[in-house]
């Protein structure tokens, strides 16, 4: 999930903990714990993502995929990471107010940032990219492909409440900014639909309207609704889409063993979902991109978002679509091919370990072009596309132990 979406969501459970502590003592807590609560809940929300000062952005391709979402992204590392801020605020309380917090105080604190930085690894689930946070007891990665990585309607249902509840002039003006930004891009990207911008912007101005007239323990309760309402409805589309295309696809070819959909919803929209099939068939690794409408009798597939052209060595699918379900593109390989380079060579398992929809391409008699169909694999731009050696016995340095994605096709790796 975006980093705006990350703290939104602390500043949120921030909220609701003043609101809480205000059900059960009575009484606000005091300005200075509003203040820590605030600053140190968006913090540790965003937290796990301090993994990117040592993966980089941009840089090694590679490094950054085996290690971004990697050992900061488990239940383990966010408790430590939670204690870690709470440390912090603990140290900053003392130097700015000349006393420690309350007992009250530094337990209603400390729960605060455990489940905020427990919620990065959350809502970093609900999309595809997915994530392992059950190491070193599990390596696998678990995918939710519920929401997509920015997701517009979970600010329109957060933001206003929270500008409601601010004292802060400024904090009001830079989240009413990001509310406004949010609603704007959604009306001049070309995978968010007029309807769905139409949608939006008039939820963005409902939401303003009941934070007006909300009492604060009610707003609190609004939104988290309205957060919870929003995952459960793309939850919902995804689901029905998973299964929609998992039938299509068995149709087209029955004697295919379908191992993975990969789902994310287009932002702002349920009803349209972005699909890849990937499948085994006899000898063969084939996967297939579509688009899939949860919804066909209000919205046919094929006006969905735009045509899925995900990297340069892709076909047209052959597949026959219907209203439900949109077949974009297709590519497919021998099996043998993934599981012999995975084999002999090192970096390639590597990346491997998190590729979850391969495609490959031979670089002359001695590399390939490795990348993942989920972020545009195949086109050599992409941040999943490496080059590797087809015979390479030396390992990158500190491979992570992550279960390869499609471990399945690799025999035995």
């Amino acid at each position: 999930m975006d980093n705006v979406t990350h703290s939104l969501g602390g500043l949120l459970l921030a909220e609701c903990a003043v609101r809480l502590r205000v059900r059960r003592d009575g009484a606000e807590p005091s300005k200075r714990f509003r203040a820590v609560a605030a600053v140190s809940s968006m913090i540790a929300a965003n937290l796990p993502d301090a993994d990117l000062f040592y993966t980089g952005v941009g840089g090694d391709r590679l490094r950054y995929m085996l290690h971004h979402r990697g050992y900061s992204h488990t239940v383990l590392a966010a408790i430590a990471g939670a204690m870690l801020v709470y440390g912090v605020a603990l140290l900053v309380w003392r130097w700015r107010a000349r006393e420690a917090p309350t007992g009250l105080d530094s337990r209603w604190l400390l729960a605060l940032l455990v489940v905020s930085t427990l919620s990065h690894l959350v809502l970093d689930w609900t999309n595809s990219y997915g994530v392992h946070p059950f190491w070193p007891f599990d390596d696998r990665w678990y995918y939710g492909d519920s929401v997509f990585i920015v997701e517009p309607w979970l600010w329109v249902v957060s933001v206003p409440m929270l500008v409601a509840a601010s004292r802060a002039r400024l904090v009001r003006v830079l989240l009413s900014l990001v509310l406004l930004a949010g609603v704007a891009l959604a009306w001049r990207v070309d995978f968010v639909s007029p309807m769905a911008a139409t949608a939006l912007t008039i939820g963005a101005a409902l939401f303003v309207a009941l934070a007006v007239v909300l009492r604060p323990a009610t707003r609190a309760i609004a939104a988290v609704a309205g957060w919870l309402a929003v995952t459960a409805v793309m939850a919902a589309g995804s689901a029905t889409a998973r299964q929609t295309a998992l039938s299509a696809a068995r149709e087209s070819d029955p004697g295919a063993q379908v191992v993975d959909i990969v789902a994310s919803p287009l932002p702002a929209n349920a009803v349209c979902i972005a699909v890849i099939a990937v499948e085994r068939s006899g000898s063969s690794y084939r996967m297939s991109t579509a688009r899939v409408s949860a919804v066909p009798s209000i919205t046919a597939a094929a006006r969905c978002g735009v045509r899925s052209t995900v990297g340069t060595i892709f076909h047209p699918s052959p597949r026959p679509s219907t209203r439900a379900v949109q077949w974009d593109s297709e590519w497919s390989a021998p099996i043998a091919e993934l599981a012999t380079l995975a084999r002999e060579s090192c970096p390639a398992l590597a990346a491997l370990r998190f590729i979850r929809v391969p495609v490959w391409q031979s670089e002359g008699a001695a590399a390939v072009l490795l990348g993942d169909a989920r972020y545009g694999g195949g086109s050599g731009t992409s941040f999943s596309d490496v080059r590797v050696a087809r015979q390479a016995p030396v390992c990158p340095r500190a491979m992570p132990p992550w279960t390869p994605p499609r471990a399945e096709l690799l025999d035995g790796w």
